[in-house]
């Protein structure tokens, strides 16, 4: 599991000269400050059979909820908290060379959601440009979007480097010093804010064999988007439910 940014921290972006292969030192973070270590895990899961199914549900204390779609079977779960706590990681990986993660963080009291929300755009599109300085403009893409939780920061990265175990994808996003091609892999992110944290889902592809970047893209935006339905609707609920009665 490796380095460089969160949604709650996609801030500025440090590019240095690298070997080919090696990770560009993208280093970002909603704290001002590199995350390293686990507070809590990482705590990995797996289940076979009927103990599938419980891959698949997953609920961040009162934060969010979540039904993952079973599309192919699970490998294995990995859970925990980064950051002093203060940053809660979850990691699906299919069968199929995708892994589906959902990170979130804390908003500051002092910071409105739609504050937040343009904060979070504005250092994507920063890292953005300071990435295209020095590879291509489809290294690190950004654009926007909408959802039933307000607006969404949504990005497509392509060939990302190994995990650091102190900081993982996509906490960080090491982006490998190499060309666009050939097509080692692949991610689409979709940030927002709600309820006083940031959210950030993202699925990370390996292309199969002779499949192309569109359908690798096409592929992980499906995944990505219904992750996306799925949390808000679960998340809604949960929170619908747990409003006193009146």
């Amino acid at each position: 599991m490796k380095r460089t940014t969160l949604p709650a921290c996609a801030t500025f972006v440090l590019i240095a000269t690298a070997t080919l292969l090696a990770a560009l030192p993208f280093q970002a973070s909603a704290q001002q400050r590199s995350v390293r270590g686990w507070a809590d895990g990482p705590y990995q899961v797996k289940g076979t059979g009927g103990a599938q199914s419980l891959l698949f549900e997953w609920k961040f204390l009162d934060v969010y909820c979540i039904d993952m779609p079973p599309l192919r079977p699970a490998r294995d779960v990995v859970h925990g908290t980064l950051g002093g706590g203060a940053i809660s990681f979850y990691r699906l990986r299919y069968e199929n060379d995708l892994s589906a993660y959902v990170v979130t963080s804390t908003v500051p009291k002092y910071r409105s959601p739609a504050d937040e929300y343009r904060t979070l755009l504005q250092r994507e599109y920063d890292t953005a440009r300071a990435v295209a300085a020095v590879a291509s403009a489809e290294r690190y893409r950004v654009d926007t979007g909408t959802s039933s939780f307000g607006p969404t920061v949504r990005m497509r990265l392509l060939n990302l480097g190994d995990d650091d175990p102190d900081e993982p994808f996509p906490v960080a996003r090491p982006l490998l010093n190499a060309p666009d091609e050939p097509l080692r892999s692949l991610s689409v992110h979709r940030l927002f804010v709600h309820g006083g944290s940031r959210y950030e889902i993202a699925v990370l592809g390996v292309p199969t064999d002779g499949e192309t970047r569109a359908a690798l893209e096409s592929r992980a935006t499906r995944l990505a988007d219904t992750m996306v339905d799925s949390l808000q609707a679960c998340t809604a609920a949960m929170e619908a439910k747990a409003q006193p009665a009146r």
